[in-house]
C-alpha cells in the first residue's frame, strides 16, 4: 500500500484500518490484538485495543464478512476527507461509494474521516459533529469577516487620554502644520486670485476710483486696496514690480473699474486717459484741525488723507508764502500750516493733486490776512503767527462771536507781562494733545514733547502751534479784544459764560454752573 498525507499519521492503509477499526476492513478477522504482522514490521509501534473494545464507546454497528464490528462509517468518512483534502483536485469521480465488503481506493491516496459522536466536555459544552464540521469548511476569511462584524467597539477614553498625552508634541507640531499649510495655501489663492480675477463677477454698477496727481505704482495698488477691487496690496506691488509698472506713468482722474479685471487690467488702465472728475463743492467750518480737513477731503475724492499727510512731510511752502517763512518754532510744533488751512467754502475737482488742495487752503488765508492785521498785531508786540495760535484757542473755547471778544480779553490779560496768572489754563489744548497728537505719535518721548508745548496749565503763555485753523472771527477777537479787568471764565452746559475777576468770584460762578447744570 502507497504512503498518504491528508492530515493522518504517515503509514499504510491497513494501519489506518488496524488504528480505527480493528483490522475490519483489511480483509482480515478482526482480533481483540493488534495484528502480529505489524508489530513484526515495525517493532515500536505499542499495541492497540481496538475502538470497539473502548471502555463506553457505543457505535453505530455494521455488520461486514465474518460481522465484525467496528466503529467507522466509511461512506461518510471517506466523502467528507475528500471534500477537505482534495476539493481541488482532479482525481477519481468523489461520489463513488463501496460496499463493505469491496476495497476503498482513489489512486494511491485515500480519504478517511472518522465520524466521533458528540462529545461532552464535562463543563456543560456539547460540541456537535456536524457543527463541528461546518465550523472547519468555513472559509478563513469568512470567518475573520464575520468576527468582526461580531465585534463591538468599546471606546476606552483612558486608553484615549494617554495617547494624547505620550505624543503632544507630535500632536502639536502636525495640527500647527496643518494650520500653516491652509494659511499658506489660501494667501496664495488670493494672490492669485488678484491677477487672475477668478470667479470674481463684474458688478452692475462699476466702483468709482480716483487717482491723484503724481501716482506711482504704489500709490495706485493703495486706491486700489481701499476701494476693495484687491485683497493683497503687498503681492500686487511686487506682481507689478515684476511686471515693470513702475516704470509707468499713470494719469491722474476718475476711473470706473469692476473686481473681475485684475490687477493687472486696472493698472494698464489708469495709463489712459481718465474720465475728468467732477466738482466737488467743499464746506470747511471754522475750527477744524488738519485732520478733520483731510479727512473731509479724502471722504469726497479730492485726494486721500495719506497723499495730504505726505505732501506736509516734503513740502516746506516757505519759499511760497512769507506767513510761513516767518514762523521760528517750527521744530516746537506738532504741524506746522495748523492754523493757516483757512476755513472757507471750496470746489475742488475730483482726484486733484494734494499739494494743490493745500496751497489753495493757504492761498485763502494769505487773501484773508491783510496788512491792518499784522499792524494790530504789532501793536499788541506779537507776531502774526502769535495772533492765529491765540486766535485758535479763542475758536475753540467761545461759543459765539460775542464770546470770542470776551475770551480774548481774559487771555490777553493774562498774556500780559506783569499778570498775576502765567499760564492761559484752556481745556481746549488738552483736548488737542489727546485727540490728534495722540492717534499719531505712538513714541512716549515725543508725547511727552508736545504735552510740554500745547498744555497750557503747564506751559506759560500761549501753546507752540495752533490747535486747529480760526476763522475771521475768532481772527479779528484776537486782535481786537474787548476791555475788561477778568482774569478767569467758565461755561455751563448750555454754553452760557460766566466772568471774574478773582478766584473768589471765580468759585462763586463755579456754584452757579452747577446749580445751571443740574437743572438742565
Amino acid at each position: 500500500m502507497n504512503n498518504f498525507h491528508d492530515g493522518f499519521s504517515n503509514g499504510s492503509y491497513d494501519d489506518l484500518l488496524e488504528e480505527y477499526a480493528g483490522g475490519a476492513l483489511s480483509g482480515k478477522p478482526t482480533q481483540k490484538e493488534p495484528v502480529e504482522k505489524k508489530s513484526a514490521q515495525n517493532p515500536q509501534t505499542p499495541k492497540r485495543t481496538p475502538i470497539s473494545q473502548k471502555k463506553g464507546n457505543n457505535p453505530t454497528r455494521m455488520n461486514r464478512g465474518n460481522d465484525n464490528s467496528f466503529d467507522v462509517d466509511l461512506k461518510n468518512a471517506f466523502q467528507d476527507r475528500r471534500n477537505r483534502s482534495f476539493s481541488s483536485s482532479n482525481h477519481a469521480d468523489s461520489s463513488s461509494t463501496r460496499s463493505s465488503g469491496d476495497s476503498f481506493r482513489r489512486g494511491n491516496r485515500f480519504n478517511v474521516n472518522i465520524n466521533y459522536s458528540d462529545k461532552d466536555y464535562g463543563d456543560g459544552r456539547v460540541v456537535d459533529n456536524a457543527e463541528k464540521q461546518n465550523q472547519s469548511n468555513t472559509n478563513p476569511s469568512d470567518k475573520k469577516i464575520i468576527s468582526f462584524r461580531n465585534k463591538k467597539f468599546k471606546f476606552n477614553p483612558d486608553a484615549l487620554m494617554a495617547f494624547v498625552h505620550s505624543n503632544t508634541e507630535m500632536l502639536i507640531s502636525t495640527a500647527f502644520c496643518v494650520v500653516i499649510a491652509i494659511v499658506i495655501s489660501g494667501f496664495v489663492l488670493s494672490c492669485v486670485n488678484d491677477v487672475l480675477a477668478i470667479n470674481r463677477d463684474s458688478t452692475e454698477q462699476p466702483i468709482e476710483v480716483v487717482l491723484p496727481n503724481d501716482a506711482d505704482t504704489f500709490d495706485a495698488i493703495k486706491v486700489l486696496d481701499k476701494a476693495g477691487l484687491i485683497k493683497n496690496s503687498i503681492f500686487c506691488n511686487i506682481f507689478a514690480k515684476v511686471m515693470g509698472f513702475d516704470d509707468k506713468e499713470y494719469l491722474p482722474g476718475v476711473y470706473y473699474l469692476t473686481p473681475d479685471m485684475g490687477v493687472e487690467r486696472m493698472l494698464t488702465r489708469f495709463q489712459t486717459t481718465a474720465t475728468r472728475g467732477k466738482l466737488i463743492s467743499i464746506v470747511i467750518p471754522e475750527g477744524f484741525t488738519i485732520h478733520q480737513i483731510f479727512d473731509r477731503l479724502e471722504k469726497n475724492k479730492i485726494c486721500s488723507a495719506d497723499s495730504l499727510y505726505k505732501v506736509l512731510d516734503t513740502i516746506d511752502f516757505s519759499d511760497e508764502f512769507e506767513f510761513i517763512a516767518k514762523i521760528d518754532n517750527k521744530n516746537e510744533r506738532y504741524l506746522v500750516l495748523e492754523g493757516y488751512m483757512y476755513p472757507a467754502t471750496y470746489e475742488f475737482e475730483q482726484g486733484a493733486d494734494p499739494a494743490s488742495v493745500i496751497r489753495k487752503f493757504l492761498n485763502k488765508f494769505d487773501s484773508i490776512w491783510t496788512d491792518e492785521y499784522s499792524a494790530k498785531a504789532t501793536e499788541w508786540g506779537m507776531t502774526p503767527d502769535e495772533i492765529i495760535r491765540l486766535a485758535s484757542v479763542i475758536e475753540k473755547e467761545g461759543n459765539s462771536k460775542a464770546q470770542f471778544y470776551q475770551i480774548s480779553s481774559v487771555l490777553h490779560n493774562r498774556l500780559k507781562p506783569r499778570s498775576p496768572i502765567p499760564t492761559l489754563d484752556c481745556d481746549s489744548t488738552w483736548d488737542y494733545i489727546e485727540n490728534y497728537i495722540y492717534p499719531r505719535v505712538p513714541s512716549n518721548a515725543e508725547r511727552s514733547k508736545y504735552e510740554k508745548n500745547y498744555w497750557t496749565y503747564e506751559c506759560a503763555g500761549l501753546p507752540a502751534g495752533a490747535i486747529c485753523n480760526p476763522g475771521k472771527a475768532s481772527i479779528e477777537a484776537a486782535l481786537y479784544p474787548s476791555a475788561s479787568n477778568n482774569y478767569y471764565f467758565r461755561h455751563d452746559k448750555n454754553g452760557k459764560i460766566y466772568l471774574a475777576e478773582t478766584i473768589k468770584q471765580h468759585e462763586a460762578n463755579g456754584v452757579l454752573v452747577d446749580k445751571a447744570n443740574k437743572e438742565g
